[in-house]
């Protein structure tokens, strides 16, 4: 019997309503603990990991050394070492868009959270009233335009909220991008003009540190720049600072240079007032139930395929870094 080494908690797994496959041992470890991921993989027959976290790397493939696949479960493929599963002839497959729903809701979610803090009710009674309507006295609306930095799958489904909304949404223009929908700009003019700036971009050599110091200077004051695509993409202390100064009116950020982020993080450390202009989450945005069900079910659908001599879905070309 075949083993999948599968670098996810197993309650998770089990929360999707899913099933082993028959024919299969599964092993459960957490990808971004290294000991629980060596322990998963050696021996393993096929490894599930997903994007961005924890690393597939020369050290881990040597545990497994009869690994016939390579399988992320999410769209990102930066956390594998793509050379040496291509010299051990193993295929490396990804699932593009199958998280994007996820994240674009996110991203609307934190969009009105940073505009519009709003208190939860907990014990009722005068004061907690008073205190709730007193915390929601500077919300905001959603208005103005929406910019979008990377307008594949997750920067499409984010626009089609977004414009559902009846708000203005445009798009950089590089590449061979195209939407009659979304107007395209040049990135400096977008993030001159718009209120809430979404960064969607995958990690690759040309993407590293786009959005640094000079670009960030370019936003309105009151604009809200969200990072959603991949860690490294923008600069974080460059954001910290502008929000410390007043020259950004928020952040969200689900990825990071570096993860997990350090308590020294420039983002943990700003001042109590501006903290909150800053809303931080773990990698989450694409980790829905509904999300984790297909890619699962696909992960689990391309083991089958490799064991069958047949090629995985959505397979990697070594080379391939769009």
């Amino acid at each position: 019997m075949e083993t999948i080494a599968f670098l996810w908690p197993e309650e998770e797994f089990r929360a999707t309503g899913l099933y082993n496959p028959p024919g299969y041992k599964i092993r459960f470890g957490r990808a971004g603990i290294r000991e629980e991921a060596e322990a998963t993989c050696t021996g393993a027959d096929y490894i599930l990991s997903p994007s961005g976290s924890g690393l597939i790397d020369l050290q881990l493939l040597n545990l497994a050394p009869q690994a016939r696949l390579v399988q992320l479960t999410g769209a990102g493929f930066d956390n594998v070492d793509r050379k040496e599963c291509a010299r051990r002839n193993i295929p490396v497959a990804y699932l593009p868009g199958m998280n994007a729903p996820s994240v674009a809701q996110t991203l609307l979610q934190v969009a009105l959270r940073l505009l519009r803090p709003i208190t939860r009710l907990r014990d009722g009674g005068t004061t907690e009233w008073l205190d709730a309507r007193n915390d929601n006295i500077l919300g905001a609306e959603l208005s103005g335009q929406i910019g979008v930095v990377g307008f594949g799958h997750i920067g499409k489904n984010a626009a089609s909220l977004f414009q559902g909304l009846g708000l203005n949404v445009v798009r950089a223009a590089p590449g061979k991008q195209f939407d009659p929908k979304v107007p395209a700009l040049p990135l400096e003019k977008l993030l001159e003009t718009s209120d809430v700036i979404i960064v969607a971009l995958s990690a690759t050599r040309s993407t590293e540190n786009v959005i640094d110091s000079s670009m960030i200077k370019l936003m309105k004051p009151t604009a809200i720049l969200l990072n959603y695509g991949r860690g490294g993409i923008v600069d974080e202390y460059a954001v910290a600072g502008a929000i410390n100064s007043g020259r950004l009116g928020g952040a969200g950020f689900d990825v990071f240079a570096e993860e997990p982020i350090r308590p020294t993080h420039p983002f943990l450390t700003l001042p109590p007032g501006k903290r909150d202009k800053v809303f931080l989450t773990a990698h989450v945005a694409g980790q829905t139930t509904d999300s984790k069900k297909r890619n699962f079910s696909i992960s689990l659908s391309n083991v089958d395929r490799v064991s069958r001599g047949e090629q995985p879905l959505h397979k990697l070309k070594y080379k391939d870094d769009s």
